[in-house]
């Protein structure tokens, strides 16, 4: 008979990596389409420039991946265990091209809300 700890450990590694699949498989889907609009962009290119509604339309597409992506990451993000949330937080930063000071300033608020909290 194995202990509840260890049922419980098993029951979080089996969410964590249910998690870690579909963020995953977001991210996969999310290169697949800035893939495709990339290689749109070459073939306008390579037929004498990139008319103006192909460009529109690529960086409308562009702009629907990734939103489509940070929405996928940030349910995954507030629904998430506090431990996880430090591990996506970094993707979450990369994706909306945190700064380094906005990184700090995230780090120092989270050093103060542990310390009174």
């Amino acid at each position: 008979a194995e202990s509840l700890s260890e049922q419980r450990r098993r029951a979080d590694a089996g969410k964590y990596e249910m998690k870690y699949r579909d963020l995953k498989e977001s991210f996969r889907l999310y290169r697949k389409k800035a893939k495709e609009i990339f290689e749109a962009q070459q073939r306008g290119m390579e037929d004498g420039g990139i008319q103006a509604g192909l460009l529109s339309l690529s960086d409308h597409g562009t702009e629907e991946a990734k939103l489509a992506y940070l929405r996928n990451l940030m349910v995954n993000y507030l629904s998430s265990d506090p431990a996880v949330r430090e591990h996506m937080e970094g993707a979450i930063g990369t994706v909306l091209k945190f700064s380094p000071g906005d990184f700090q300033k995230i780090e120092h608020a989270k050093s103060e809300q542990s310390w009174f909290g």
